[in-house]
């Protein structure tokens, strides 16, 4: 088993990098930053590899909820912008029903993923991360939609959890489109410009993720669909993405690890 050297976030567990690992940062934008923590932490474990890891906020980004606490924990993008790492990781944002320009740091944003381009040797953005990236880097155009894509669906030998508002039709990317059908868009993209992949659903997410969505959603009075392909008929969430999303991580980030 690898050594997960956490510099920073919640999940902190050292003050010091070790030596001969794989530098790796992850931009956080979920809400629930702690879970979303916790999802990928369990999945770089399955690479077996050692990493020193880093967890990054926006730092013009206006926090609603624990602000001072999330302040404290976290480094923003500032903080990285002399630094260099071999790895990259975007998480989805709950972002996909506003424009582009209507989210508070999309400047920021946009800066950081032209400085990834010099600083980082292979990036993975997720859902609207993916769309906003590939936009920023011109290798795509998505579509907003008014029904969300939401449950889990295999395409093209990969399967994995979707949950979003937008579309990327596979007609409309420049790159590489390794998995997606024409009923969900493209899922999976890679740009070997820029050694990037742009997953547009959650390899992370944990077997009651969608179901901790889904329920929040009845809750609030919203009529939500349940989400596809997901449910047992006791409504019980079957997790068919697990060893997909394991053997994802490994194959991109072994790649990288020669020299380490």
């Amino acid at each position: 088993m690898g050594c997960i050297n956490i510099l920073s976030g919640y999940s902190q567990n050292s003050h010091q990098k070790i030596d001969d690992a794989l530098n790796i940062l992850v931009l956080n934008l979920m809400p629930n930053r702690l879970e979303t923590e916790h999802q990928i932490i369990d999945l770089l474990q399955q690479t077996d590899l050692n990493i020193n890891l880093n967890f990054c906020r926006m730092a013009s980004h206006h926090i609603k909820h624990f602000d001072s606490e999330i302040i404290e924990k976290y480094v923003t993008t500032k903080d990285v912008f002399d630094n260099h790492f071999d790895a990259l990781i975007v998480t989805g944002a709950p972002l996909d029903r506003k424009h582009f320009n209507e989210v508070d740091y999309w400047n920021e944003f946009v800066d950081f993923i032209n400085w990834r381009k010099t600083h980082v040797d292979t990036c993975l953005f997720s859902c609207w991360a993916a769309w906003a990236a590939g936009t920023i880097d011109g290798i795509l155009t998505g579509q907003q939609l008014d029904q969300k894509i939401y449950g889990v669906y295999t395409t093209d030998g990969i399967t994995m959890p979707q949950s979003r508002y937008f579309t990327i039709p596979k007609n409309n990317v420049k790159a590489t489109v390794l998995a997606g059908n024409d009923t969900i868009g493209a899922t999976l993209i890679f740009d070997s410009n820029t050694n990037s992949y742009y997953v547009t659903g959650h390899l992370e997410y944990g077997t009651k993720t969608l179901a901790d969505e889904y329920f929040r959603d009845v809750k609030k009075g919203l009529a939500t669909k349940k989400p596809s392909n997901y449910f047992d008929n006791q409504d019980h969430p079957i997790n068919s993405w697990h060893t997909d999303a394991t053997t994802f991580y490994i194959n991109w980030l072994n790649q990288f690890t020669s020299s380490k």
